[in-house]
């Protein structure tokens, strides 16, 4: 049977496309790689490589086999954090992902003002990633404002959320009092990747009210939709905590004559229990917004 260095050499070489470049990479001897290689090769029963007079030219065998080989050394990197993590844990230590919404001003704004003893691990991801990321324990938890549904993770409200609509300060619907999507006949809108649920739900929201949207722009993320209204271009509708005024000094925000609600929603594996840094930094996010909804 193969073994795991085998295939980290055999992928090594894929990658690199050569056995003296794979050499360098691996920290080891053109023959070391060629027999690990050829090792290989006999313990599956299946040739990966035409040897010609100066270089390998894979087979269509190398190119089915390196496709699975991603994948395993994707999920043994993924072990490796975990690993990692446990061996750390008594460090305080605060790993977590979350929606593009939420990771352009709003967490790293409360960051900012958290404990500065607790380790934090931090990356923005997408719904369909922050899933697989807590499941597989890559993160402890994940924040996102759609909830998620899995027989694996538990996805609890925290906090009150809410969509509003932005537009350049030229633009006249700034000085409305309240936006009717009646309204948006006529402007041209940036849709946050209609295959999102934030894009699928305003788009359906359109539909209901029979207003058609002639003139669009969709991108996949909510920050690049504020730099394009900042910069004058478009309209749109975003959750408000992924709107920062004073990181977009030229965008306006008016509040929806009928409200689009939603929560901050955590999401962490049914089994278990958060770390004490975990439930401390989720108490000062209530704790937080709950403040700024009062002030």
């Amino acid at each position: 049977m193969f073994k795991l260095k085998q295939l980290e050499f055999f992928r090594a070489v894929m990658l690199y496309g050569s056995i003296n470049r794979a050499a360098h990479y691996l920290c080891v001897s053109q023959p070391v790689v060629s027999r690990t290689i050829a090792q290989l090769e006999h313990s599956i029963g299946l040739s990966l490589f035409e040897r010609k007079s100066s270089h390998l030219v894979p087979t269509r065998n190398a190119y089915i086999l390196h496709r699975y080989c991603d994948e395993i050394f994707a999920k043994t990197n993924q072990l490796g954090y975990v690993i990692k993590s446990l061996k750390s844990e008594q460090i305080r230590q605060l790993k977590f992902c979350a929606s593009p919404a939420l990771s352009n001003s709003f967490l790293p704004g409360l960051l900012a003002r958290f404990d500065r003893s607790v380790q934090v691990h931090f990356e923005s991801a997408m719904l369909k990633d922050i899933a697989v990321n807590v499941e597989s324990g890559l993160f402890e938890f994940g924040l996102t404002i759609w909830p998620i549904l899995s027989e694996k993770l538990e996805c609890t409200p925290l906090v009150d959320s809410g969509f509003v609509f932005l537009c350049h300060r030229s633009n006249p619907l700034h000085k409305v009092r309240q936006i009717h999507f009646e309204c948006l006949v006529g402007q041209e809108f940036i849709f946050t990747n209609r295959s999102m649920p934030i894009g699928e739900y305003i788009e359906r929201k359109f539909e209901e009210l029979g207003v058609r949207c002639e003139k669009y722009l969709e991108v996949d993320r909510s920050e690049v939709v504020c730099s394009l209204i900042n910069a004058g271009r478009g309209v749109t509708i975003i959750n408000r905590h992924g709107f920062d005024p004073e990181q977009w000094p030229n965008v306006r925000a008016v509040e929806l004559e009928r409200p689009m609600h939603t929560y901050i929603y955590l999401v962490r594996p049914k089994s278990g229990k958060l770390s004490e840094a975990a439930e401390a930094f989720v108490d000062f996010l209530k704790n937080e917004s709950t403040n700024a909804a009062e002030a």
